[in-house]
């Protein structure tokens, strides 16, 4: 056999056996996640939401959200919810919060560690992921480090906003950094500075000041064992979202 065949052979090999061995239930979603999830509600209007999951390991699931509605903002939503996993690691879920109930296709990814999001009410375009919590050390001191960030969206008139940058949290409540940002095709950079506060349970907020007087208030979930973080924007008429990566 040529080095080219069985090169071909081993990898079809390998691919088959990952395949076979790709086998989901219930019990793969027993972790706290954090959760983003962005596009447009059955109104027609945009929207944005971050929060964590905890999911039984049995098919249902207990949380909480904060939720961008075209820029009205509403935070510590609690959510309930079910789930049903087939052994091809697809499924389905509904989550209910606020006295309504979102349906959702889902697919697991990496052993359960992450799960692809498309919401199948009618009328909706919504879509996202879940990342596990992970062995996360969650107060001010267990995040200590420097990160990189990145995200976007819109204010409630439609106006697009993208930015990146990087923060440095001191471990003691404290943020600096910088970023670099497109307000509707209008390009500035600036230095921040800021508070962060951690929660027991994984979430928190952060206020960022900008060196151009721009102020921003976000609620964040850590995810992936303190590495990354999910935040939404908490300021109104913003639907923004962004991810922390350590």
């Amino acid at each position: 056999m040529s080095v080219r065949k069985l090169g071909f052979a081993l990898l079809l090999g390998l691919c088959l056996s990952v395949y076979a061995s790709a086998s989901c239930s219930n019990a793969t979603l027993v972790k706290n996640y954090g959760f983003t999830i962005t596009g447009v509600n059955s109104s027609g209007s945009l929207t944005a939401s971050v929060g964590q999951l905890t999911a039984d390991g049995k098919g249902n699931f207990t949380g909480i959200e904060t939720v961008s509605d075209a820029g009205v903002i509403s935070s510590n939503v609690a959510l309930t919810g079910t789930y049903s996993v087939k052994t091809n690691c697809t499924g389905t879920a509904t989550i209910s919060s606020g006295g309504s109930a979102a349906k959702f296709s889902l697919v697991i990814v990496s052993n359960g560690v992450q799960v692809e999001l498309t919401e199948t009410n009618a009328g909706t375009s919504q879509y996202g992921y879940a990342l596990a919590q992970g062995a996360a050390i969650c107060t001010n001191a267990g995040v200590k480090n420097t990160f990189g960030f990145r995200g976007g969206g819109y204010t409630s008139s439609l106006t697009p906003y993208a930015y990146s940058g990087q923060v440095k949290l001191n471990g003691l409540g404290g943020v600096t950094g910088s970023e670099s940002a497109s307000f509707g095709g209008t390009i500035e950079s600036f230095s921040l500075t800021g508070s962060y506060s951690v929660s027991s349970n994984c979430t928190g907020t952060a206020t960022f000041n900008g060196s151009t007087g721009n102020v921003t208030h976000t609620n964040f979930v850590i995810v992936n064992g303190g590495q990354s973080a999910m935040q939404i924007q908490t300021d109104a008429n913003t639907i923004l979202t962004n991810f922390v990566q350590k």
